[in-house]
């Protein structure tokens, strides 16, 4: 994807983002929550997206959102602190565990909707009847816009497509009446209208391809220090390849070979190594979000995070679980780096005063080299030489 094209998709995302955020503020404030915190996010996000900084202002966005509906779950929970029915709290959290799983798949009304009803009966169907219901909506709505964007495209093309049409419009109305796995069917219909069958082991070939990718890339951020994880990546890595250069020479038959088997040995990774590693993250996580909560940093969603981790790991989603530890890995380092920044700016703020007080005196142009060098240092990140000259310097003020 080109440069314009992703600046195109971010900024469509961050659009998107902001109209849920500003429609959650909309419902902090008619339930009496505080929002000036969200909203002084949503404004650093707008200036943010001035500046050309994109992926800041998405992640401020989404901050913004996991707070607010962070804030929701609490009075949730706070209507019912005192309640001595335990059916209820039972309820209660499980309408918060699916809530969250909704929120997460980008149903924001119904996660509200759910959380907010603290799971009652009222309006809820019996829990085997709906267990499976948001998952089959989401892939049939998936499936669906998938289809009618590949017909369009042949469309362009030239290509007859009424029967085609005629299948679409009827899958809308089967996913309107909640006829998940009708639409399902149809979609598969549609693809048979209007692909041929090399079409569509192409694009098999491709999905494979890209999803494998991205996957490998949210596993390994950086070269898997392990030899079997390096071993393993190593052989997927070249079976895409293979795959790949069967679909520029026009064989995709062969090409799915590769493709396949390059899937197989992703599933054979999980199990022999992503597997035993979560465990070992989670402790180390853990360690790291308790030594954030010791230093005053305000860890919710590090916590909702870490959960998260957990909740895929027992599920047995160890690739899902390995990539949220690993966004949740960046996520706490970044928030140490803030932390050092501010206890260091602190402390430079602090003897730039005791300075100002010296001057004239002796120690005083002493002092003022050391707090330049740590300004320096500060600029370049170098906390530990930062911090170093600052404590030379408040030696010689407070002799």
């Amino acid at each position: 994807m080109g440069s314009v094209e992703m600046s195109d998709l971010e900024s469509s995302q961050i659009k998107k983002a902001l109209e849920e955020a500003l429609w959650q503020v909309e419902e902090a404030k008619g339930l009496g929550l505080p929002i000036t915190k969200a909203m002084n996010f949503i404004n650093l996000s707008r200036e943010a997206q001035e500046y050309g900084n994109k992926r800041l202002a998405l992640g401020l966005i989404n901050k913004t959102r996991d707070q607010l509906f962070g804030e929701i779950i609490d009075l949730a929970i706070g209507r019912i602190r005192d309640d001595k029915d335990v059916i209820a709290k039972m309820r209660l959290e499980r309408a918060i565990r699916e809530g969250r799983e909704m929120f997460s798949r980008g149903d924001l009304r119904g996660a509200y909707d759910l959380v907010l009803r603290g799971g009652s009966e009222e309006r809820e169907k019996p829990k085997e009847e709906t267990d499976n219901i948001p998952h089959l909506y989401m892939e049939a709505l998936d499936a669906l816009q998938k289809v009618w964007l590949k017909m369009k495209k042949e469309e362009e093309i030239g290509k007859e497509m009424t029967t085609a049409r005629s299948l679409v419009k009827n899958a809308k109305v089967a996913l309107s009446q909640g006829q998940y796995e009708n639409v399902l069917d149809l979609c598969n219909e549609i693809l048979e209208a209007i692909q041929s069958p090399q079409d569509r082991l192409r694009e098999e070939v491709e999905e494979t391809i890209d999803d494998i990718t991205r996957t490998l890339r949210g596993l390994f951020p950086q070269e898997p220090k392990a030899p079997k994880e390096r071993f393993f990546k190593k052989q997927i890595e070249e079976l895409l390849l293979s795959a790949q250069k069967n679909l520029d020479s026009g064989t995709p038959v062969e090409g799915i070979n590769y493709s396949r088997k390059a899937r197989e040995i992703l599933s054979k990774l999980e199990q022999e190594t992503i597997k035993g590693d979560i465990p070992k993250m989670i402790i180390e996580l853990r360690a790291s979000i308790d030594d954030l909560k010791q230093s005053g940093v305000e860890a919710s969603y590090e916590d909702y995070l870490l959960k998260q981790v957990e909740e895929t790991f027992w599920k047995g989603e160890y690739i899902k679980s390995k990539k949220i530890a690993n966004k949740l890995i960046s996520i706490t380092k970044n928030a140490k780096v803030h932390l050092r920044v501010n206890q260091i700016t602190t402390s430079l703020n602090d003897l730039n005063i005791q300075l100002k007080e010296r001057a004239g005196k002796e120690g005083y142009l002493e002092a003022r080299e050391y707090i330049e060098k740590a300004k320096m240092l500060l600029e370049q990140s170098a906390f530990d030489m930062a911090q170093s000259f600052l404590e030379k310097a408040k030696g010689v003020l407070e002799a």
